[in-house]
């Protein structure tokens, strides 16, 4: 990967301080797709969650028309630069709203969520694995942060691939199932790409109690909303990092403001686990 680092000399100052103030004191936030996993496949983009139950033959036949025209209308206002934030914040709301309505119309089933996660072409980065297995043996809590519409697959994906360590909690969206195991209905407030911000402690008490006396945070994310996941943490160092997937020299600056480190690549986890090894 191509590293970039805009300020060296706070980028190292962070790192010290994180490092002199233990592994006891910091937790990590990271998104899933594209971020755990890879983003790219033989130069193409890989599928997300959410894109490989769309795109599949998992649910109703008229299940996946109405979907993309829910993606074709509702991505291009996530992606338009020049709306209103608070107006896309509100469509995007919309958009999910109707897309769990229509998985729920649609029956979506827990073995759908399973199938995917087995057999949905998802693949962990090299090296997240052993990652992960390092931050649960030294008892560094990680936290999944995704907005993806099926968040149920996620920790099933995790289980899958043997790394549902003890250390990792998920703030995802989830259904609430019948007794047959359908979709029923989105448990508590829905979560979307560009609403993290608001999110990740105040809705889940447990969870921020849990780390409440870790004041440090890693980051780890694709998007610029991500930047944001940590919001809400009462913490004193944030370390955040970004890898971008795709070559796109455009949005390096604007994510480089966003963003400490910048790994520009679909390689491998070896830049982080490195780094986690130099801080412990």
């Amino acid at each position: 990967m191509q590293v970039h680092i805009k300020n060296p000399e706070l980028f190292a100052q962070k790192k010290q301080a994180i490092q002199e103030a233990g592994k006891e004191s910091c937790f990590i936030i990271a998104d899933f797709d594209r971020t755990l996993t890879y983003g790219t496949f033989n130069g193409e983009k890989t599928p997300s969650i959410i894109s490989l139950l769309r795109d599949g033959n998992h649910l109703s036949e008229d299940y996946a028309e109405k979907a993309h025209a829910l993606f074709d209308h509702y991505h291009a206002i996530e992606c338009n630069p020049a709306l209103d934030l608070e107006y896309k914040k509100a469509q995007m709301q919309e958009w999910r709203e109707k897309h769990d309505q229509l998985l729920i119309d649609s029956k979506l089933r827990l073995a759908d969520l399973k199938d995917i996660a087995q057999n949905g072409h998802l693949q962990l980065r090299n090296g997240v694995k052993d990652c992960l297995n390092k931050l649960n043996e030294s008892w560094i809590p990680l936290v999944i942060f995704s907005a993806s519409g099926c968040g149920d697959a996620i920790p099933l994906f995790m289980q899958h691939n043997a790394c549902d360590f003890p250390n990792i909690s998920y703030v995802i969206n989830r259904f609430s199932r019948d007794e047959m195991g359908f979709a029923k209905d989105i448990e508590g407030e829905v979560i979307h790409a560009l609403n993290k911000d608001e999110w990740v402690f105040s809705k889940f008490p447990e969870l921020r109690e849990k780390l409440e006396k870790r004041k440090n945070v890693i980051l780890i994310g694709d998007g610029l909303g991500d930047a944001e996941m940590a919001q809400g943490t009462n913490h004193e160092t944030l370390l955040k990092i970004w890898i971008l997937t795709l070559e796109a020299p455009e949005r390096l600056k604007a994510y480089e403001k966003a963003f400490d480190l910048v790994l520009i690549g679909d390689d491998d986890f070896d830049e982080i686990e490195a780094l986690i090894d130099e801080l412990w």
